[in-house]
């Protein structure tokens, strides 16, 4: 019974948390195509779009932008708008598809493009859609610009704003006015300025003042924005590249203030379809350095990672530009030798490392086997009872004659000599006067002796008793040290003194 109550119980507090648990729902992919369409100039196309999703949808909306240079919206089903920019909205009515149809009149030849600037939708449930935007290419040819007409009855060539033609990079453009708000660049806003006498419509950038006309290509008809020098009258491409919601830079050409270590070399940088200078990092070719006008309106250099296709700030290391600088100056074998110390560094470290080890286990090992061998002689001059520091101290001074000798020793031991001790003796000028009556005679008896007036058995005779009184064994003459360490003044030492009477 009890074992009822429990699963019972567990059943029941199971029942009480599955309400609570909640479930992750992921939004549903759709897709928002259009056709490509073909036309001629005065004639009206229809562009179709076109909602599809793999659930049913509920709501659904989109802006649309286009060149109004190129194309004039009409009309559309569920389609508001004009000048550039179209909007659509409606429901699926509860179906996984939904269709728009845009009807444009073609203003001049070329292919120009439809493109999505924002869409979102939800689906019967409520749950937003993720969208993937596509985009319309209409081709216009030749046709008759007769038919092209305005509400207001004014022709297209004076609402388009056509105006000075210019050329950029060999190519001739026309600088043309009246396009779409939709197009202006994110901080840039529309505005006039004379070129060569001619009121043109620009773009300005709020920050910095940089400006940009829109001009149209006279061999293919498209169009878009190109960023003006004023200094020099020049165009170059424009292209902006957004950073962050707020923040965004325009690539510019080099003005010729761009300095780089020798490590980047100078290349260029396809975007869009469009090239700018760039620098290429040798040691790392997945980075580039371009030149930028930032969103506060100020040139730089920005670090282009290809790989993940960031951008950020490029801060010069001075110490390294400094150090590959001071490398590149020293030539020569001194500029080889700091050349392979770069490269090696870590290898060079090791090797140092290695060889301060070597030398330190060399040196305890050599300061022990010292130590070893002081002990060694300490424990010998223990055994046989060697005192080194009074033998030190029994050393005459230096300069010093010995006056007396000492003529005995220890009774039953071989003779020990003893320090001599010195007596005063008092000497005059007349002393020294005694000295000059010898005559020289007198010590010429004793310098005419010849060695052959020794004979050489006196010699071996000699020889013979000094060897009998040689102590053959050492054991015999430490044996007859006394036990008690004696040092070279105790009183049981004798010695005598022969004083010369000089008078």
């Amino acid at each position: 019974m009890r074992r009822i109550k429990k699963a019972l119980a567990a059943l029941a507090i199971v029942c009480l948390f599955v309400p609570c648990i909640s479930l992750v729902t992921h939004a549903a992919s759709a897709e928002l195509r259009f056709t490509d369409p073909s036309t001629t100039v005065g004639a009206e196309v229809e562009v179709t779009a076109k909602f599809t999703a793999p659930v049913l949808m509920d709501s659904l909306e989109a802006t649309l932008t286009y060149d109004s240079s190129k194309l004039r919206f009409v009309s559309g089903d569920s389609a508001t708008g004009g000048d550039g920019t179209v909007t659509i909205s409606g429901n699926g009515g509860s179906a996984t598809e939904a269709s728009f149809t845009l009807t444009f009149q073609a203003l001049a030849e070329g292919t120009t493009n439809i493109q999505v600037s924002q869409s979102s939708g939800t689906d019967a449930t409520g749950v937003a859609l993720d969208i993937t935007n596509g985009s319309s290419a209409v081709t216009i040819g030749p046709g008759d610009p007769s038919l092209i007409t305005e509400e207001d009855g004014a022709s297209s060539t004076e609402s388009s704003g056509n105006g000075p033609q210019v050329e950029v990079n060999g190519v001739q453009y026309t600088i043309t006015g009246g396009f779409s708000e939709a197009l202006i660049p994110t901080g840039f806003t529309k505005g006039e300025t004379q070129y060569e006498g001619t009121s043109c419509e620009v773009v300005t950038q709020e920050a910095g003042g940089q400006t940009a006309f829109y001009l149209t290509a006279a061999d293919s008809g498209e169009s878009d924005f190109f960023l003006y020098d004023s200094e020099n009258g020049t165009f170059s491409p424009f292209e902006q590249v957004e950073l962050s919601q707020d923040r965004y830079i325009v690539l510019l050409q080099d003005d010729g203030s761009v300095s780089l270590p020798s490590a980047y070399q100078e290349t260029t940088l396809t975007l869009n379809g469009k090239e700018f200078p760039a620098w290429q990092n040798t040691d790392n070719a997945d980075y580039y350095v371009v030149y930028a006008l930032n969103a506060d309106g100020q040139k730089g250099l920005y670090q282009y990672d290809t790989v993940d296709g960031t951008y950020q700030r490029y801060v010069e290391n001075t110490a390294a530009s400094s150090e590959e600088e001071s490398g590149s100056s020293a030539g020569g074998l001194w500029g080889r030798i700091l050349d392979f110390i770069s490269n090696f560094l870590d290898i060079i470290v090791i090797i140092a490392a290695v060889v301060f080890l070597i030398l330190l286990i060399v040196l305890i090992v050599t300061a022990v086997k010292l130590r070893h061998r002081d002990l060694e002689l300490d424990d010998l001059y223990d055994e046989y009872g060697i005192d080194l520091d009074e033998e030190e101290a029994a050393k005459p001074s230096k300069g010093k004659k010995k006056t007396a000798a000492v003529k005995g020793g220890p009774k039953g031991g071989p003779a020990v000599r003893k320090p001599a001790q010195t007596a005063q003796i008092d000497l005059d000028e007349d002393d020294f006067d005694d000295f000059e009556d010898y005559e020289e005679e007198e010590f010429d008896d004793y310098g005419t002796m010849e060695m052959e007036d020794l004979d050489e058995d006196e010699f071996d005779e000699y020889e013979e008793d000094e060897a009998d009184e040689m102590i053959d064994d050492l054991d015999e003459l430490l044996s007859r040290q006394p036990k008690k360490k004696r040092s070279h003044m105790e009183p049981d030492d004798t010695f005598k003194v022969d004083f010369i009477d000089l008078d």
